[in-house]
Formats: structure tokens, sequence, C-alpha cells
């Protein structure tokens, strides 16, 4: 073979050669282009909280795997502007403003021949989070239903959104509400407009953490809130039926009580059961005055009457309330009464507070 022959036999070996050389051994232009771009995707910015109020502080981290940030010069930047400078800085406090503003915050990172950077936007927005036991407490009371085991909750998000710039508030019905219970999401009833709820109450002596997270349909607004709700065990609670005023609720019966009249009528309330009537037909009342087992009012179940003529006047009066469905309730407690056994004894005055 010549050396024409030879050197043309060599050619489509040398070419296939630089070829691969071109393809997986880059210049160092190239290559410092590829890593450039490798740290600014692998710059991460988190905030906490994520869904930041009006006027929380908002802690920025600046995290990388690629990046040796503890000898990078980091500039943080508010709406550009420069706000915190230096070497491994990779921690920076923002304090939110108020609602309908926004507030863009960046970072830059430079090392050793690469730059990087990496940014987030802060819009404040408000979400409060009621909620109610559905379960008995009498008119005007001052508290809060709270749920017990069998019955369920009633949940309420009030969010204010308002559109940056503008004073313009976003309609609670367009927006999106996504709900969990104990981190566990609850697709069938989020959605949009699902901004209130009723779900199951907590198990007896247990608890839930119930969240909501609130944004707008093109993700531009965000809010959450959250409230831990524990079932509770029904209280009963006894009053004196005022023949004129009614129910005596601001002045509850206390375990050893002494009253003037001969003859004094009672009703009995039992807070937080899983009932919307007191006179459910799922309630049942078993009194016993003395020991002794006393016929129930069909008509108002919770109410009893005692009349101190002719005897001692003291009564032992006990109560336990059940339901027929759910056997989850079930509480009894006992009062002391003395009542007047002559015909002499007066009037008690209604709205005099009781020792309790």
């Amino acid at each position: 073979m010549n050396a024409n022959s030879l050197r043309n036999a060599w050619r489509p070996l040398v070419f296939g050669c630089v070829l691969v050389s071109l393809l997986f051994f880059p210049s160092a232009s190239r290559a410092q282009s590829l890593i450039l771009e490798t740290f600014a995707a692998d710059l991460t910015l988190r905030g906490e909280p994520r869904f930041p109020t009006p006027g929380d502080t908002v802690r920025f981290t600046l995290q990388s795997v690629l990046f040796d940030l503890q000898t990078s010069n980091i500039s943080w930047f508010v709406n550009d502007s420069l706000v915190s400078e230096g070497i491994g800085v990779s921690q920076f406090n923002f304090t939110a403003g108020p609602l309908g503003s926004e507030s863009v915050v960046r970072v830059e990172a430079r090392g050793e021949g690469a730059a990087a950077t990496v940014s987030d936007v802060i819009r404040p927005t408000e979400v409060d989070l009621l909620w109610e036991g559905n379960t008995y407490v009498p008119p005007f009371y001052a508290g809060r239903a709270l749920p017990s085991a069998g019955s369920s909750v009633r949940l309420f998000a009030v969010p204010r959104f308002q559109i940056p710039g503008t004073s313009v508030t976003v309609p609670s019905d367009e927006l999106i509400y996504t709900w969990k219970k104990n981190n566990r999401p609850l697709p069938s009833v989020s959605g949009k407009a699902r901004h209130s709820i009723v779900i199951e109450s907590p198990v007896l002596f247990a608890s839930d953490t119930i969240s909501v997270e609130v944004r707008t349909a093109d993700n531009t607004l965000h809010g959450s809130a959250s409230a831990r709700i524990a079932s509770v065990e029904p209280a009963l609670a006894l009053y004196e039926e005022h023949p004129i005023h009614g129910t005596l609720y601001h002045n509850a019966i206390t375990n050893d009580e002494n009253l003037s009249e001969v003859e004094a009528a009672f009703s009995a309330v039992p807070y937080f059961a899983p009932v919307q009537n007191i006179y459910s037909s799922g309630l049942l009342y078993d009194w016993r005055v003395n020991r002794t087992k006393v016929k129930n009012n069909p008509t108002k179940p919770n109410a009893i009457t005692l009349n101190a003529a002719g005897s001692s006047g003291r009564a032992l009066i006990e109560l336990t309330v059940t339901h027929a469905t759910n056997f989850f309730l079930r509480v009894s407690k006992q009062w002391n009464i003395q009542l007047a056994n002559s015909g002499g004894a007066s009037v008690s005055d209604p709205f005099q507070t009781r020792d309790q």
C-alpha cells in the first residue's frame, strides 16, 4: 500500500475522533456556559411562611447543591434595590407589605468564575378560618358550639385577596380552595367557591388539624389558614324555669342549691350534644329524684318540676342523657336542691346571681 492510500485510509478515522471530541469534550467557553446554566437551575430560594400575611417576617434561605454558598458573594435585592450583601449571606429577613402590595425579592450568587440568580414575588394575603360544632347550645350562648364525638363541624374560610396595585378585592366565589385534614387532601369538599364545608368531628378524646389553601385561578395570589379542633364531652347544666321570665340561662343551678320556693320547675341543657333541637327524639332523658325514676314530660323531656309541700324539701336530682343512635353520647350529673317546705316561702329574685 503506498503513502497516499494509507493517508486516505486514516482520514475517516481522524474525522471521527475530531467529531467525538467536539461532541463529548466541548471547548472551555462552551463548558463554562453549561456550568452557569446548571448552577442557575440548581439555586433555590425558600421563604417561610409560604403564604405571608401583611406584616409577617418572611425568612428567606438560599440553597444549592453545586454552588459553594459559604465562599460566594451573595447580594439580596428588594424591588431592584440592594438591601444586603456579603460572603456567605445565605439568609435574609423581609417584612411583608400591606394587602395589595407586591415585592420582588431577588438574590445573586457569584463564585469562582460562575454566577446565578433567583427571585421570588411576595403578595401578602389574609385568610381567616372560622369553625363551630354542629351541636346544641342554648339561645344567646356567648361561646362557640364545640364538636362532640359523632357530630360534625362547620368550617368557613374568609379570604381577603387584593389585586396588587389596586383596591380591587377578589370575590370569595372566584377563588379555589384546597382543604386538608391532618395534611391529607379532602378532594370531595375542595374546589372553586368551596369556602364553606361540613366534615365529621374528631373521634372521642382526639383532635384533628384542618387546613385550607386558597388561590386565584392564575396562581398569582395564595393564602392559607389552619385550626386544631378537638372533640369534647357534652356537659349538663340545670336552669330554673321562671313563670314570667322563662328559662334563667344566666344563672345555672349549682351542685348544692337552696331555693326559697315550695315548688320549682327546672330545665336541663345538654351542651354540645350532637343535635340541633333540645327536644330531639334522639335525645333520651333519664330523670331520678331521691333515687326514684321519674316519668318524662312528653312535650318537654328535658324539664322536671319539684314540689316540696309536706316533705323535708331536700331533693337529689339525677339526670343521665344518652342518644338513640349516637352511642358516644352519655353524660350524667346530679344536683342537691333544698326547697322551702311551708306555704310561707318567699319568691326569690330571678336575677340574683348564684355562687357557682
